[in-house]
């Protein structure tokens, strides 16, 4: 028979001047509900049977909502429930940024292409001064591939 999670030794050493610790009573109460699960599965399959089965399994289940209930287990699935909201809080500020940047990146080309289209409609402007622009828009352009 397969010893229950719930009663399973630690391996640590501890140091300490106090009595030995005690199981929960809810969490003997569920291996003993377990142990009764286990040892009814070589019963036969009558209706009587598989009602009494139906009924330890119900009490297994009752076992396993008082656990979940426990001061200890509640204050172990907030401190993860934290961990997972402070997990998507960061992943969220990361996609902030990368939002931000993006947006920073897009407005900055819109304003050079803006230039660009700018001096090409003058025409009134030095194949000197086109380069020129054309220059600042590519650099722009590597200085936002880098960003990204």
């Amino acid at each position: 028979m397969a010893a229950s999670p719930f009663n399973q030794k630690s391996h640590h050493h501890a140091c300490s001047n106090s009595l030995a610790t005690r199981t929960h009573p809810i969490i003997s109460e569920f291996n003993e509900q377990l142990n009764r699960l286990r040892d009814s599965e070589a019963t036969s399959s009558s209706s009587t049977s598989i009602s009494e089965k139906l009924n330890g399994l119900q009490d297994l289940y009752d076992c396993v909502d008082k656990l979940l209930l426990l001061p200890f287990t509640q204050a172990v699935a907030h401190e993860q429930q934290e961990k997972w909201v402070n997990e998507l809080l960061d992943g969220s500020l990361r996609l902030l940024d990368v939002c931000s940047t993006s947006r920073d990146a897009l407005l900055q080309t819109k304003e050079f292409t803006r230039d660009l289209q700018s001096i090409l409609r003058r025409r009134q402007g030095s194949k000197m001064e086109l380069a020129k622009e054309g220059e600042k828009y590519l650099t722009s352009r590597k200085v936002v591939k880098k960003a990204m």
